[in-house]
């Protein structure tokens, strides 16, 4: 019944195509979890359907995914259900019982279809035979009025013979009309069954590398995007969409990273980011395309790697995602290009804020703009704000990371990429209705329409991550080599020598939950089923729990939970923060030790299991620890180095590894006085291990640029002397693009 058809009053409900239609009109197309919970609450008409029920039904009895999302579906049902004046509500709400369904359902049976020919040679020869046929009593076709007239001769002389082949030329005639009209039916089915042809796609890049953030010229003439490569620079290239087999034209020449980037209007300007890492240096741009002039508008902020922007229709105003000198967060930033020394003003909020503005793009008609709004790194959604009012309202629910997007038409349409375990999609929403449509499009990332032509360019790129073994005590240098690998992601192993097990996280189910397995990568199991982003597990120290970092309910931030391997049950704990970094374990096991990200500070916390306690670490603006013993912290800050202190002695801070040495904040483990971590040279990575007590460091393999992931772990498999790490492939990305006729 889950896939069956019914209708609701004046709707018809089709769950396999996740839409309603009202009588013969439009179908609205609706978010997969919003029809569950109507089919849901349709199976179970005549009764209440408590909240928890459809929780625990739609999105697992382990999900804490809140009351927000439920509240949120019924929401969007209700607004599409939408009743004529006077007619009661169709989903009601009991209060403090639940949901009912008013409208009892018409449950509509399968319709006859082709496919209930036993065999497809029959549906041939029928047709076959109907088109001879039709030929055959064509009085068109000349032998065969000749043949009629023989037959009416015949009939003159004998008037039986005549009678007989009258009934049997009748007969014959029937029987044929009858198989013409039987098959002009099948030919009409075989036409209107659903065109399952691919939108006509063209890919405009195909370069070894990466070609990332398409910035198409307002007529789509013109292609602009950063391309990367081993061991190059990032620089800009534009492309000519009409003769995509000539070689794209290099915009800059430097040994700086360009990143996204914007057309004005009139087609004159082209606007980036440009951050120069030897010289510690970032720059807003404006390039004049025909003249190659450069002016720099405003600084951009050194840390992080995505610099957002987009322009006003009217070219008077450039949105940069920045960091003003006195500002407590990046947000976005207001650039006047009409002024004289380009003012710049803050858009986003600064004190006070439960999130961080980053992305955005202004509506065709300038009364708009679009902002991707991050609580945190597992949650990030799209708002609208009125410009004038400053009113604003949340446009998508329940998204992980939001990867570009874009306006088409006349400020009714945007479309949005978004990323959920480590898998892109994209949909188009109506701001109107408040409707998304899912898009068939693989790796869709970074959406630009071209605002004259409307054409839709996008990048497609897939990341997959594997794990990968360093043997330590080989005689012979020995190479990394993959434990588990595949068109899934695995990432975050962490090693207990008590249970000789790894845990990790992987989207092998469409999520990213909790797997362990051994060391070689046998007898996987997954331990999780939270339907939702896990990330960083850790084992405690006698191999029991397994702490990890998963988002909490809608804009309440992230929370650390912790899995029983006893009970095989998870737990939420019970901290007062709602922004934590990657946990680890304190030497007890009795507190969890986590970064808090915090408006004045972020640093290092203690946290007891048993009664929320907290007690502050550090007070240096540290990110990542380990405790090496009761009282002594191992750990990294955004300052380069390896740091050490005594918990108990505030202020006592000593260094490890000198921060020329060690550049890394979570590519490291600790095990047995020795510090085995990934450090980044110029064009290539080294896998190095460092005895804290000698200080002697020794470089173990040499590997190329991007073979680990800089941002995950490193665990020491003590039992088998080797390192196991996350590998993630240099990605190929690309850029396409497709008309927007072609999918909506």
């Amino acid at each position: 019944m889950r896939n069956k058809s019914f209708k609701i009053s004046r709707y018809q409900v089709t769950p396999s195509e996740f839409s309603i239609q009202i009588n013969d009109g439009e179908k609205q197309s609706l978010q997969p979890k919003f029809i569950e919970v109507l089919v849901y609450l349709a199976k179970n008409y005549g009764r209440v359907v408590p909240r928890d029920e459809l929780v625990d039904h739609i999105w697992g009895q382990d999900s804490f995914v809140g009351e927000k999302s439920l509240t949120n579906a019924i929401w969007h049902l209700r607004k599409t259900l939408t009743n004529v004046e006077g007619e009661e509500e169709i989903i009601k709400t009991i209060r403090k019982a639940g949901y009912q369904l008013m409208a009892e359902p018409q449950w509509q049976t399968m319709p006859l279809t082709i496919n209930n020919i036993s065999s497809p040679e029959l549906i041939e020869s029928s047709i076959n035979y109907s088109v001879d046929n039709s030929i055959e009593n064509s009085v068109d076709n000349s032998e065969y009025q000749e043949q009629g007239i023989n037959k009416n001769r015949q009939s003159e002389r004998s008037p039986e013979i005549s009678s007989s082949s009258t009934k049997k030329t009748k007969i014959n005639s029937t029987y044929a009309l009858l198989t013409l009209i039987v098959s002009l039916l099948v030919l009409l089915v075989i036409q209107q069954l659903p065109n399952d042809d691919p939108p006509k796609i063209t890919a405009i890049t195909k370069h070894p590398g990466s070609e990332l953030f398409p910035a198409p010229s307002p007529d789509g003439r013109f292609l602009v995007y950063s391309q990367v490569l081993t061991n190059k620079a990032t620089n800009l290239f534009m492309k000519d969409t009409h003769q995509v087999e000539l070689p794209p034209k290099q915009l800059t020449f430097d040994n700086a990273t360009e990143g996204h980037s914007v057309w004005s209007n009139d087609g004159q300007y082209l606007y980036f980011s440009r951050k120069d890492k030897t010289n510690n240096s970032c720059h807003y741009i404006q390039l004049k395309v025909l003249s190659q002039q450069e002016t720099k508008l405003a600084t951009c902020p050194m840390q992080g790697g995505y610099y957002y922007l987009d322009i006003s229709p009217d070219d008077h105003i450039l949105a940069v995602y920045n960091k003003g000198a006195l500002a407590k967060r990046t947000g976005i930033y207001f650039i006047d290009l009409k002024s004289k020394n380009f003012a710049m003003t803050r858009f986003s909020c600064d004190s006070d804020c439960k999130y961080k503005d980053r992305d955005m793009a202004f509506s065709p008609d300038g009364k708009y703009m679009a902002v991707s709004r991050r609580i945190n790194r597992l949650s990030e959604n799209i708002y609208l704000i009125n410009l004038a009012t400053k009113i604003t309202e949340q446009l998508t629910f329940d998204e992980e990371d939001i990867v570009g997007m874009s306006w088409f038409g006349s400020s009714q349409k945007l479309v949005f990429a978004t990323q959920r375990a480590d898998n892109k999609f994209g949909y188009v929403i109506n701001i109107e209705s408040r409707v998304s449509q899912a898009l068939d499009l693989i790796g869709f990332s970074y959406p630009s329409i071209a605002k004259q032509s409307q054409q839709l360019y996008y990048q497609e790129r897939k990341e997959n991550s594997s794990l990968m073994s360093l043997q330590l005590n080989d005689d012979i240098a020995s190479s990394p080599f993959p434990v588990l690998q595949s068109s899934f992601t695995y990432e975050s192993p962490d090693y207990s020598p008590v249970t000789d097990l790894v845990v990790f996280s992987s989207n092998e189910s469409g999520f990213d939950e909790l797997w362990s397995a051994k060391p070689d990568g046998s007898a996987r199991k997954q331990l999780t089923n939270l339907k939702q982003t896990i990330r960083y597990p850790k084992w405690s120290h006698d191999g029991q729990k397994v702490a990890f970092l998963a988002p909490l309910s809608e804009d309440r931030g992230d929370g650390i939970y912790i899995y029983s391997i006893e009970n095989e049950r998870v737990t939420l704990l019970k901290s007062p923060f709602v922004q934590h970094n990657r946990p680890n374990w304190s030497f007890d096991d009795n507190a969890i030790i986590s970064a808090i990200y915090g408006d004045n500070h972020t640093d290092i916390y203690s946290i007891n299991i048993a009664d929320a306690s907290t007690k502050r670490l550090t007070y240096d603006g540290a990110r990542y620890g380990v405790m090496t013993s009761l009282d002594t912290l191992l750990y990294t800050k955004l300052k380069r180095g390896l740091w050490q202190k005594n918990i108990t002695n505030i202020h006592a801070v000593d260094k490890v590894i000198d921060g020329d040495f060690f550049n890394t904040l979570y590519a490291w483990t600790y095990h047995q006085g020795h510090v085995y971590y990934q450090k980044t040279f110029d064009d290539h990575y080294q896998l190095i291990a460092y005895d804290v007590e000698k200080k002697i460091q020794t470089p173990l393999v040499r590997l190329p640029l991007n073979s680990i992931s800089q941002s995950d772990s490193i665990t020491y498999l003590s039992t088998k002397e080797r390192l196991l790490y996350t590998s993630s492939s240099f990605p190929q990305a690309n850029i396409k693009m497709i008309p927007t006729s072609n999918l909506f």
